[in-house]
């Protein structure tokens, strides 16, 4: 597929001093990889998030940096967002070299609807929602679309080993891995209340809080 275009320009702000950037709407990233160490740079924000949304993790994307002739295909490695305001406050880019695989993590989209589902009252259960994918530069996929109409019976299932991949992209899961199933309604309201009973078990003392920490103070 043809890789979404994105302009930058060389960084000299470093360190602390990047919060400067970010209040003028100015994002500071790294690009790394191939034939490059590592190139500090940054971006114009709405820019930024415009290409991340169309391009998302899989997909090649031709980064212009000021002052250079010829540009890098990268992805996206690493975007972290502000913790609050959910904006991007700094993001990591591998430049690629499309003689070389890269390995990458792709969503998967369900398609169509599951007979299982609608005739027979089950519930369809998207289980595994990304896969990691192994592909060239040129080959890389945004997703991975499954068709859940072949699901037709309670107790289906499809797994890793029943996907057809793209031509050219390798899936790396667990081949038994089950990526969709259909159940029964009330095995699912039973799983919910289960949930339900343990958290309430629980002293709050004892319930793990996970969040991303914001990194503004850690800039390289």
């Amino acid at each position: 597929m043809e890789a979404l275009e994105l302009r930058a320009a060389p960084r000299t702000v470093v360190g602390k001093k990047v919060k400067l950037l970010r209040h003028k709407d100015i994002v500071p990233g790294v690009i790394y990889g191939h034939g490059i160490g590592s190139l500090p740079v940054q971006f114009d924000g709405r820019e930024l998030q415009k290409a991340i949304s169309q391009a998302g993790t899989s997909s090649t994307i031709q980064i212009y940096v000021e002052g250079q002739k010829d540009p890098y295909l990268a992805i996206f490695r690493a975007v972290q967002y502000h913790p609050i305001k959910r904006n991007v406050i700094h993001l990591d880019l591998q430049a690629l070299d499309i003689t070389e695989t890269v390995r990458v993590p792709v969503p998967v989209v369900l398609v169509g609807e599951s007979p299982a589902e609608i005739d027979l009252g089950g519930v369809v259960l998207h289980i595994l929602n990304e896969l990691e994918i192994e592909a060239l530069p040129t080959a890389l996929v945004p997703s991975i679309e499954i068709d859940i109409s072949v699901l037709t019976e309670i107790g289906q299932s499809i797994a890793v080993k029943d996907l057809t991949p793209p031509e050219g992209v390798a899936i790396l899961n667990t081949p038994n891995d089950t990526i969709v199933q259909v159940i029964w309604a009330e095995e699912e309201e039973e799983e919910v209340e289960e949930e339900m009973g343990l958290e309430d078990m629980l002293e709050p003392d004892e319930v793990e809080v996970i969040s991303r920490r914001s990194t503004e103070d850690e800039e390289v």
